[in-house]
């Protein structure tokens, strides 16, 4: 047979293989930078609703601007203070896992009526693991730091207070949960959350000026902060928080 012959079959088998790949070959899955659901808003309390006071928002580039290049209420705030007033702590407003996780470290006990001249009210000048003198509250040393190798502990001036380790697919490491009200804590460490798992209530515990909640993402590892709101001053992904300035709405 001639040459000619057999480039003729060559190119049919050719053609028969890249028709059978395309028919039985799955789609290449699309490669997003996030793929999670929304971070769920943290506070049975709305934008446009009496109990929701003031919104205090990160500063955690430490540029003195929030995410609308306004001015923040404290220069370098790692995380936002969602502020309520006393009528509506005093009725109880619920506190929300904002993803689903593993609760990592519980604090309560504290006075949950700051400022005051109450011990708990108080911040001691040292820090120390296991520490839990005044308004702060110190984790065990252990394999906590921010690059992953070490043994590290943590402080936190927010009194009663929940942080909650995240899988990765939520697009967040860990959120934390400030001030809360004594006695008022549902979860214990170890504890497997849902998204919007009722965890705790709005309190005034720690370094506190009034009834808040100091809400906190930690990104991509220990004490890592990150400002979730998306606007002109901060490049955050809205799929993440979708909230717009005041807050979410019921």
């Amino acid at each position: 047979m001639s040459k000619f012959f057999w480039v003729v079959v060559a190119l049919l088998v050719l053609m028969l293989g890249v028709h059978y790949v395309r028919k039985h070959a799955k789609p290449a899955a699309a490669m997003l930078p996030y793929s999670g659901s929304a971070l769920a808003w943290p506070l049975d309390c709305y934008k446009g609703e009496a109990c929701l006071n003031h919104i205090g928002y990160p500063d955690v580039k430490k540029s003195g601007n929030d995410f609308k290049c306004d001015p923040v209420d404290i220069r370098g705030h790692e995380g936002s203070d969602l502020s309520i007033t006393q009528s509506a702590m005093e009725h109880g407003v619920n506190v929300f896992a904002a993803a689903e996780g593993t609760v990592q470290w519980v604090f309560d006990g504290k006075y949950d009526q700051c400022p005051s001249d109450h011990p708990d009210c108080r911040m001691p000048g040292g820090m120390a693991p296991d520490m839990n003198e005044g308004g702060r509250v110190c984790t065990p040393l252990g394999q906590y730091c921010r690059e992953g190798q070490g043994q590290c502990f943590w402080c936190f001036d927010g009194g009663n207070v929940v942080v909650i380790l995240h899988d990765s697919s939520t697009g967040v490491f860990a959120t934390r949960y400030d001030h809360l009200k004594r006695g008022s804590i549902r979860v214990k460490p170890g504890e497997h959350v849902r998204q919007g798992q009722v965890i705790a209530q709005v309190g005034s515990a720690g370094h506190s000026t009034g009834p808040h909640l100091h809400f906190e993402i930690w990104k991509s590892t220990f004490y890592d902060p990150y400002d979730p709101w998306p606007g002109q001053c901060n490049a955050a992904d809205k799929r993440l928080w979708p909230y717009p300035d005041g807050g979410a709405t019921r």
